[in-house]
């Protein structure tokens, strides 16, 4: 394995733990998000900014990671000392990579024509599908479970979390 070659594995697993450590830390905001219901004092514009930049920075940092994974696997199909194996499965990569974007892009356009202010779709590669929805109050079963039709019509994955977001 050339010294090219190791460090583009190595990008990766780096990029991959990134990934899972990201994962984490929006776990742990979204339960305690969930556990620590804001006082009524607070005001109804406050919550709303704090949501549309969630939005916003979680939306940002999705699509830096899918640019780096993007350029990584680009730099492998180009590197004249790969072999054509792994320029294949980056290839592969690249296609399913450009297909999760599309679906998570139409999931996230579905929601929004449904009438929600603002959603967020990841899909992941072992086939979970993690959708954020912006809601001014609870979103009821019936609204999870619509929500929940549209990403199994979409992905054809039935791995689905909708986490509703004030």
């Amino acid at each position: 394995m050339t010294k090219k070659q190791f460090g583009i594995i190595f990008t990766l697993m780096a990029l991959i733990v990134c990934v899972g450590v990201l994962s984490m830390k929006l776990e742990a905001v979204l339960e305690q998000n969930s556990t620590n219901k804001s006082s009524e004092s607070e005001t109804s514009t406050d919550e709303t900014l704090s949501t549309t930049e969630y939005f916003y920075s979680m939306r940002l940092t999705k699509e830096q990671q899918d640019e780096k994974y993007v350029a990584d696997m680009k730099a492998i199909t180009e590197d004249a000392n790969a072999s054509q194996e792994s320029k294949d499965a980056a290839n592969n990569a690249l296609v399913e990579k450009a297909k999760m974007n599309d679906q998570e892009s139409r999931v996230e356009s579905e929601i929004r024509n449904k009438g929600y202010e603002d959603s967020l779709c990841m899909i992941n590669e072992n086939g979970n599908v993690k959708v954020y929805v912006k809601v001014n109050e609870t979103l009821s079963e019936e609204d999870s479970a619509s929500i929940k039709k549209i990403v199994e019509d979409i992905t054809t994955l039935s791995d689905v979390d909708v986490t509703a977001m004030k």
